[in-house]
Order: C-alpha cells, then structure tokens, then sequence
C-alpha cells in the first residue's frame, strides 16, 4: 500500500461485446483461459500506444520512464506458509506469444509450487526483513527501471470474473492495471482501465479500451478462430485416418509415424469449459 500511496489513481470503464468471442470459445475444445486472452489483448495495445508502457518515477528526479516492450503482471491470489495472499505472475512481451501457448504458461505458472520460484523465495525473504530494510528496498524497485519491471512488469491485469464480481478503483504502483468483470446475458463486459494520471489522462485511456474493443473482437477472435480450425482438422484426421490395403492405419506427424494393427476410434471430444 505504501508503494501505492502516492500514485494519482484514476479509472475509466468501457462495456465490450463479446459475444462472438464467447461463442467461438465456448466450442473448443481446450479454449484458453480469459486471462490470457486479456493479457494478450491489453499487451497488444500497449505495444502500439507508447504510453501505455510509461511509468512515473521520482528519484534521481521526478520523470517519466519509457520501457520499449511490455511485461504483464497478474495478480494471482495464492496459499502462501499457510495463509491467503497475492503473488505476481510476470510475462515479458506476451503479445508475441500464441494464444494457446500464453494459456498454457499462464496455468503452469500458476499451479507450480512457490518453492520452486527463486522469484517468490525472494519476495517471501523481503518480506521478513525489518521495516526499513523493506522500505529501502522498494524505494530501490520503484525507481531503477530493471528493477522494476522485474517486481512489477511495466502493467497489470487483475479480474475477479469467476466469482461474479468486478472489481473497482484499485490502488496498485503499477501505472496502469486492467481489469475486467463477468459477462452478463448478452455476452456484454466491463473493462475497467486504472491509470496513473501522472503518466496520462482520461482521454488516452478512453481511447485504449476502445483500441482493447478492437483488438479482441478482431485478431484475438481470428486467433480463436484458428484454434477451431486446427481442433477440427485434427478431429478429422484422427475420425478418417489413413488405412492401407493391408489394415494397418497409420498416424503422422511432424516427428514420427506409427503403425499397427487397425482399430476402431473410441475417443470422445470433451465440451468446451468456461475459464476466468
């Protein structure tokens, strides 16, 4: 809280429209998480609006600090020595990273052991040190920009969707962090955008989540589509398969072919789960 005491924090919203995006999601059969559809989403916009990518930093001066990609960070609620906390999950330019790929990190990431993170065995050490030492640490974090970005990304998105609620105005150092709420009946949903308004102003964050609108109903959709597409083909291939004359059926792929005795298809297409 202390880190975030001094940012001029500012929200606006905007409702999207995901109803396509839900349709097409809901269909497949491994659809990736909303987080990570978000993540990307939100990442791509920062990569064309520089702004987005600025953080305020006050030592040596005061200025304005200008990362030349992003870092995403996701607050993620976890068991930490017994107790409920928040840990960060950091993920350098995600918008160069597949769809189904970024799900899939985002999800180990998320279920591997704290032990096993140097990162978070770190933090956990910060955190037991006495007060000025963790004090002079964060001063430290908050104004040496490698620093920085390796605590704290160059933004955040948070969302508490899954359990029906929406979070509001937070109070966070990041300089900017999305968030988004549930879906209602007719697939609308809204993304709130809180800003540092030391680093931009209203407009620019209005228009942001109208470039976030775009984005995710244009090339994230198209992605989605995608990933229908290759479920379906390999549906088909695994459905017709290749038969020889001689009963055998044979399977390929980029790495090896196998062969054996022909076989009925027994295998069943789970449906489609909905992931916040």
């Amino acid at each position: 809280m202390w880190a975030a005491s001094s940012v001029a924090r500012v929200a606006v919203v905007r409702r999207v429209a995901f109803g396509e995006l839900i349709k097409v999601r809901v269909a497949l059969r491994h659809p990736p998480s909303w987080i990570a559809i978000f993540v990307k989403g939100f990442a791509i916009v920062a990569a064309e609006i520089p702004e987005l990518r600025r953080v305020y930093m006050q030592l040596p001066w005061p200025h304005l600090y200008e990362y030349a990609e992003s870092t995403v960070c996701i607050a993620l609620e976890r068991e930490i020595l017994g107790d409920i906390g928040v840990l960060p999950l950091r993920f350098r330019k995600p918008d160069a990273i597949r769809l189904g790929e970024l799900s899939d990190m985002i999800r180990r990431a998320a279920d591997a052991p704290i032990e096993d993170s140097r990162f978070y065995r770190i933090l956990i050490t910060v955190t037991r040190l006495p007060f000025f030492l963790r004090r002079l640490i964060w001063i430290f974090s908050l104004n040496i920009p490698r620093m920085r970005r390796h605590a704290l990304g160059t933004c955040g998105v948070s969302s508490a969707a899954r359990w029906q609620t929406d979070l509001g105005t937070s109070r966070t150092p990041h300089p900017c962090l999305m968030s988004y709420g549930p879906a209602d009946q007719q697939g609308s949903v809204a993304v709130r955008l809180s800003f540092d308004h030391r680093v931009f102003d209203g407009a620019l964050a209005g228009r942001a989540l109208s470039r976030l609108d775009q984005v995710l109903n244009s090339s994230i959709l198209e992605e989605l589509r995608e990933l229908a597409r290759r479920e379906a083909d390999t549906a088909t291939r695994a459905d017709a398969g290749d038969r020889s004359p001689l009963g055998l059926y044979h399977v390929a792929d980029d790495r090896s072919e196998t062969y054996g005795p022909a076989k009925p298809d027994t295998s069943r297409g789970r449906p489609g789960r909905s992931a916040n």
